[in-house]
């Protein structure tokens, strides 16, 4: 059978296993691709015909499995911007953010041609064995890493089938080169990677992805913050894409009474047909809660959000989510590819569904859209919760209090800078480190209230003058503020890690600063009575 041929059995199995798998359920009797009439078979039998005559006489021989998954991805783009198909490489990319992966827990950057330890997983391998911020990785199990690229050296740290990785690192400080050698071990990536105390005894917690670890993440750091005096909580939900329903019901059901409903979910087949509603001792029913939301907060995340909204749980600041109401299921095949396919759309307990519009657009302006603050639409259903507020559906979860960060206000000429592969930041970063060693002892407060002087500020500009002929000196100094805010986020960082880097970005964070100048509108919203006992009792 000649390669085409298998590949092409393999085509129509992939849609034949994914249509079982659909409407199987349900159902008593199967039914497969065949059962849809002589017409659908006809068409499958002259897509077969012209991938066969492409394969024999294109002018320029093709690779039949690239067709075929051109193919795939053509059928896909005429459904919603969420279902899609994975191959096994970026299917286990993705989902190493949600059921972890092996491997010895750095997080790395390319610094010239090397790559760089910028952090650590807790109590990863890399941890335990002393790596530090600001190693340089010369080889992987004896290989040169110069030059490599970003998806090389996770291809060696993380899918080779080697249980023990050998390094040879270089650090710049002590200017030494020492070989380490580290065994693989099975990495969660945390759902919370910050939980602080912040002025006022309000208590905040970083929720990054929804996993089946969340749930119990977020009961020990909130058991952690109430033993420190916490009186009231900000939940920062910003960037965070999603993860599983059940988590996300589990972190809802921390906040609201028994039986009160979570969210629920329709599609074609009756399985799509949930309620999930809160089951167990509401522990955190007097705690008064502000979450935080921007354009990225998407999927569980606006599960929880809309959640808490609907029942006058919590108050919302900063700017509308992304909007996505649809609930993805997973069917994995035999290569280890899987196909993400939407099959309901979930509703808040008002019945909101926060789906934005997707007609008429290509992915990339789906996507693109969904960064633009729209605000409130004319076309958006209001609904009314019982303390009488107002929300709105189908355009993602709109805040109660509306900010915008003030880091969106940095300049085009900072953002180049700050993302260009010399990573001029982090170099001169690792440099002020070196020659500050004291800066790695300083309380994580403290850091915000670093010094980037003007002498620091034209030694930067020196270095950026070395490697760029036409460096433009007055938008430099133009900028320097925001300048000497980065350097300052980089070496804290480097120096002390997220901890660092989040006491940094909080003296610029103004969606934060409000939700913590407005925790006493949630605390009065633990007080207030639903509208439809103040109209009773007049």
């Amino acid at each position: 059978m000649s390669r085409l041929r298998v590949l092409l059995v393999s085509f129509f199995g992939f849609f034949a296993g994914s249509l079982i798998l659909v409407l199987f359920t349900g159902s008593n009797v199967p039914r497969t691709v065949w059962a849809y009439g002589e017409d659908f078979q006809e068409k499958l039998r002259i897509f077969r015909l012209i991938l066969e005559t492409i394969q024999k006489s294109y002018v320029e021989e093709r690779e039949a499995g690239e067709l075929i998954e051109a193919a795939i991805h053509g059928v896909l783009e005429q459904l919603d911007p969420h279902t899609s198909y994975l191959p096994s490489d970026n299917f286990r990319r993705w989902n190493k953010n949600f059921e972890g992966f092996d491997g010895i827990g750095i997080y790395f950057d390319l610094v010239g041609e090397r790559p760089m330890v910028t952090g650590f997983v807790q109590n990863s391998p890399a941890q335990k064995a002393g790596l530090k911020t600001g190693d340089f990785i010369l080889k992987i199990n004896g290989k040169d890493t110069r030059g490599w690229t970003r998806s090389e050296i996770e291809r060696a740290l993380i899918e080779s089938s080697a249980e023990r990785i050998r390094l040879l690192l270089y650090n710049s400080t002590d200017k030494k080169e020492r070989k380490v050698t580290l065994s693989k071990t099975h990495i969660y990536l945390p759902s919370i990677p910050q939980v602080h105390l912040l002025p006022n005894q309000v208590g905040y917690v970083a929720l990054s992805r929804f996993t089946g670890t969340t749930a119990r993440e977020l009961d020990r750091a909130l058991d952690q913050l109430r033993s420190r005096g916490m009186k009231a909580l900000v939940l920062d939900l910003r960037d965070n894409g999603g993860g599983y329903l059940s988590a996300a019901v589990e972190v809802a059901d921390r906040f609201l009474p028994q039986g009160k409903l979570i969210v629920y979910t329709r599609g074609r087949m009756p399985r799509s047909f949930q309620e999930f509603r809160a089951t167990r001792y509401h522990t955190y029913s007097d705690l008064p809660v502000v979450i935080l939301l921007n354009h990225g907060t998407a999927s569980a995340a606006e599960i929880v959000a809309g959640a808490l909204q609907d029942w006058d749980r919590a108050l919302i600041v900063g700017t509308t989510s992304f909007g996505k109401g649809l609930v993805q299921s997973q069917y994995r095949f035999r290569d280890g590819s899987a196909l993400l396919v939407t099959t309901a759309k979930y509703y808040t307990p008002l019945g909101r569904c926060i789906q934005r519009d997707y007609f008429g657009m290509s992915k990339d302006e789906y996507y693109a859209d969904a960064y633009i603050e729209h605000g409130p639409d004319q076309k958006q259903q209001r609904f009314r919760t019982p303390m009488g507020r107002i929300v709105y559906g189908g355009g993602g979860i709109v805040p109660d209090i509306h900010v915008e960060n003030s880091n969106n206000d940095v300049s085009e000429f900072v953002r180049r800078l700050y993302f260009d592969d010399g990573r001029w930041f982090y170099r001169f970063a690792l440099q002020y480190i070196k020659e500050r060693p004291f800066v790695k002892t300083l309380p994580y407060q403290d850091l915000a209230n670093l010094a980037i002087t003007h002498k620091d500020l034209q030694e930067f500009a020196r270095m950026l003058e070395q490697q760029y002929e036409n460096m433009e000196s007055s938008a430099f100094w133009s900028h320097s503020q925001d300048i000497a805010f980065l350097l300052k986020r980089e070496i804290a960082y480097l120096s002390q890690g997220e901890q660092g880097r989040f006491w940094v970005n909080f003296e610029r964070d103004r969606q934060l600063k409000t939700a913590c100048e407005k925790v006493n509108l949630a605390e009065k919203l633990l007080h207030m009575k639903p509208i439809a006992q103040v109209l009773h009792a007049r």
